[in-house]
């Protein structure tokens, strides 16, 4: 999967926060952005994955503009590891990975054996599949950021983005297409 950025300003409120970012990245390419506090940063993911809007400029994946995508048609290309995750409910932590898969199925469907063995096998990967059972809000941070990056392996999407230290990200994973 390949993604560009191609002169986009984005921000909030009419009030841009990056102005003229361009980039490109080819499958396989890791890409580590590091600034203050306030420069931008999750501003510019943000607009990458779709949840904002450029101001100007486009995204681009595999050629396309990403800006005529469903929501849906993002989630299964995307993924997005977020820094902190608070849930509302305490999920086992199966069920948190589970949830990534719901983008395949139906709106009200279960997860067939398949999304559960692919849950499973993203837990495993990341040595951390005897925390299954387990409620992700008793979990310690470093373990809930596992089992969020376990979930962006289960939804099996071309590329991820990540606010997780690099570190984490890429001995946990290995990843041969992941963005940071």
């Amino acid at each position: 999967m390949n993604i560009s950025v191609d002169h986009v300003s984005s921000g909030y409120r009419g009030k841009a926060v990056i102005f003229d970012i361009s980039l490109a990245l080819e499958s396989g390419e890791v890409l580590c952005l590091l600034g203050a506090n306030g420069s931008g940063k999750t501003t510019l993911f943000k607009t990458i994955l779709g949840l904002l809007r450029p101001m100007s400029g486009k995204v681009f994946v595999d050629g396309e503009d990403i800006s005529r995508w469903s929501r849906q048609r993002l989630a299964k290309s995307i993924g997005y590891v977020p820094q902190a995750h608070t849930p509302p409910f305490a999920y086992c932590v199966r069920d948190v990975v589970l949830m990534a898969r719901s983008v395949y199925s139906g709106p009200f469907a279960s997860p067939g054996k398949r999304d559960i063995a692919i849950a499973e096998e993203s837990l495993d990967r990341l040595s951390i599949l005897r925390l299954a059972n387990e409620r992700y809000t008793e979990l310690s941070g470093g373990e809930r950021q596992l089992v969020l990056i376990a979930r962006a392996l289960a939804s099996r999407r071309g590329c991820s983005f990540s606010m997780s230290p690099l570190r984490i990200w890429i001995s946990a994973t290995r990843c041969a297409s992941c963005v940071m």
